[in-house]
């Protein structure tokens, strides 16, 4: 009886998971989409890398949306039960609160692990990836943008002419560069032949030059160096940001947990650096731990529910969730600015979050609901009223 129970139990919960799941994902996937569509025109974004792009995005939307799903439909579900009076049958039976808490833990368990591997293992790949491929595709519009006999104008205070292209090994022949970016002292390169490429390990663009002269002009000062081989970076002038986010540095973002322990290490935990890299570790732990406490605290603000009566459930747990990051925000931006100690400032959230699941919890059991929380249910309603397509009102 208990196993068919908690299956009937976990198969009642994915399915509004994986529905709360993609709904989630493509809200805040519309709101990356505005400055990710600058990125796109200009680079000229093909439909094969729009698709990679979006998968590469993907996992920093889950750091949210897996735990939020993983909430919501606990409470979708377990609501459902109790208006159907299946809850009610379950009780009659001698099955409470506590006995409904093993599929629950499963599905909390299972959905903060995914997060976990999100936030620890996508993550840095994503970023990575995400980078390695705007970095391609800004060589590729260099390369594209250079043609034979004309000069470039793709590029920041670079002047490039070739006199010809190799059509099998895409080598330049006959090349001019004129680099002005030093200032009063410029620097002109005339190669025989010269090629472009990409370095994804140091987020760079190379032109790699060969058999040339290099000529200096300082005030009344003139250099000529004659090379076998000669590079230089070039700067990328099409964007360099989407929504404030570099994708040409590699920053903590695309570190994993190893990682960032050793920049701790190398610049110290006190220093601006090692500070930000302590807190970015807790941080990918911290979270899918805080989606797995939210997840439980989903059944008895679902079992709070009476047939007949406003659901309750959805709009606490909304405002609960809300309640949760801004705590967790807090703390965060108290442990950056040194007024609590990193694991506290980032963990207390969680903390609170899971006192306060207990409590509810043990007073859901007893089949009786904290006054606070009834007169949290007036603004949560009011906020969900607000949400277009949900209604609140009593059922009839």
């Amino acid at each position: 009886m208990p196993l068919l129970l908690y299956t009937y139990i976990a198969t009642e919960i994915l399915a509004p998971f994986f529905a709360s799941f993609l709904i989630i994902n493509a809200i805040l996937f519309l709101g990356r989409l505005v400055p990710l569509l600058n990125v796109i025109f200009d680079f000229g974004v093909n439909p094969g890398d729009f698709f990679r792009l979006c998968a590469y995005m993907l996992p920093k939307l889950m750091m949210f949306s897996i735990p939020m799903a993983s909430m919501t439909a606990v409470i979708v579900a377990v609501t459902r039960m109790v208006n159907d009076n299946e809850i009610m049958a379950l009780k009659a039976t001698g099955v409470g609160l506590i006995r409904l808490l093993p599929p629950v833990i499963v599905i909390a368990l299972s959905t903060s692990l995914l997060t976990y591997f999100s936030a620890v293992t996508l993550i840095p790949q994503g970023t990575l990836a995400m980078k390695t491929l705007f970095l391609q595709m800004a060589k590729e519009k260099i390369d594209k943008g250079i043609q034979p006999g004309q000069f470039s104008e793709g590029l920041s205070n670079v002047v490039l002419y070739i006199d010809a292209v190799d059509p099998q090994t895409r080598q330049w022949q006959g090349v001019y560069v004129s680099d002005m970016r030093h200032g009063d002292t410029p620097l002109t390169v005339v190669a025989k032949t010269g090629s472009l490429a990409a370095q994804p390990e140091n987020m760079l663009i190379t032109l790699t030059l060969s058999d040339g002269t290099l000529h200096r002009a300082s005030e009344n000062i003139t250099q000529t160096i004659r090379f076998d081989r000669y590079q230089i970076n070039l700067p990328i002038k099409t964007p360099t940001e989407i929504g404030g986010t570099s994708i040409t540095e590699v920053g903590k973002s695309g570190l994993n947990q190893k990682q960032l322990l050793k920049q701790v290490a190398s610049h110290g935990p006190k220093s601006p650096t090692g500070l930000s890299m302590l807190i970015e570790y807790h941080s990918r732990m911290a979270l899918p731990v805080g989606g797995f406490i939210l997840t439980l605290l989903g059944l008895p603000l679902a079992m709070m529910a009476r047939p007949g009566r406003r659901p309750l459930g959805v709009p606490l747990g909304l405002l609960l969730f809300i309640i949760y990051y801004v705590l967790f925000t807090a703390g965060r931006a108290n442990a950056e600015s040194g007024h609590l100690p990193v694991a506290l400032g980032i963990w207390l959230a969680n903390l609170l979050i899971a006192i306060f699941t207990v409590m509810l919890t043990r007073q859901v059991a007893k089949e009786t609901v904290p006054l606070f929380l009834t007169r949290l249910s007036g603004p949560a309603l009011a906020l969900m009223a607000r949400l277009p397509g949900i209604k609140t009102g009593e059922k009839r």
